[in-house]
């Protein structure tokens, strides 16, 4: 615990998702950061940080702050629980062998150590705020795809392969607001509704498959601090660095995370 601790002060660097908010309307930019988040568990009973965290890179284009592409790739890990329980009664890829793996619409939390290795693609477009009667928030959708490759001690040991494939929509409000200080704040709240379709073999034998979907919500808040040139870098540098602590429910549970890096104009 300890440990865990010491380790997130000194690096306390997302689901991937999609680019930050950093631009203002009309400016053009490209975003490279590096994102880290950790669950936490504010009332349970068990550890206050779980053995879940998930790291993430992610490079984006905004076009005069109206379209954004961006592409991502990150790695994440589960283990939520101290028990896990197998419900033999379902589909299982070998019933009488051991360990056993739930393969269920929760299984990053119905098992343990479990690994989500992937990337996405986003496409991000920017309402116009004069078109929107001045309107007091920046609004944005965007469209995201995404594919995954799960892992496990468990699946090693069944000979199991586990993949997904995900598709997304997005939405996010941010307002930015100047300060007297020499760094800009642009608070956001990103909502993105997620449909998964996992997929495993059912039958190693004759090659089979079986896959099921799964949906869910992924919200975050997030508050961007983005420092003007010479703060963190020379006076005539062209790059912004910037940081950005965020809260987030992913996959049912808690994570606080932190993501930094550039903004190139």
């Amino acid at each position: 615990m300890k440990k865990i601790f010491i380790s997130l002060l000194l690096f306390f660097p997302t689901i991937l998702s999609a680019q930050t908010h950093l631009l203002s309307p009309g400016q053009t930019g490209t975003t490279v950061s590096f994102g880290h988040d950790q669950n936490v568990d504010f009332f349970g009973e068990g550890k206050f940080l779980r053995d879940s965290y998930g790291n993430g890179i992610n490079i984006g284009y905004v076009y005069n702050g109206m379209v954004g592409l961006d592409f991502a790739y990150g790695y994440s890990s589960y283990d939520r629980k101290d028990t896990y329980i197998f419900d033999l009664t379902g589909e299982q890829s070998n019933p009488d062998g051991d360990p056993q793996f739930n393969f269920t619409e929760s299984f990053r939390s119905d098992n343990p150590d479990v690994g989500d290795q992937g990337f996405s693609l986003g496409f991000t477009y920017y309402l116009d705020p004069t078109k929107l009667n001045d309107f007091p928030v920046n609004l944005s959708v965007g469209l995201r795809y995404g594919s995954s490759n799960f892992s496990s001690a468990s699946l090693d040991s069944l000979d199991q392969d586990f993949y997904g494939k995900s598709y997304a929509l997005e939405f996010g409000v941010s307002k930015e607001i100047v300060t007297d200080a020499q760094f800009v704040l642009i608070p956001r709240l990103k909502i993105n509704m997620i449909n998964e379709k996992n997929i495993y073999d059912s039958d190693l034998e004759s090659d089979g498959t079986a896959s099921f979907n799964t949906s869910s919500v992924y919200t975050e808040i997030a508050m961007p601090f983005i420092f003007e040139p010479g703060v963190i870098t020379n006076e005539n540098s062209l790059s912004k660095f910037f940081f950005e602590p965020s809260i987030a429910n992913k996959y049912g549970t808690t994570h606080i995370g932190l993501k930094f890096g550039f903004l190139f104009h």
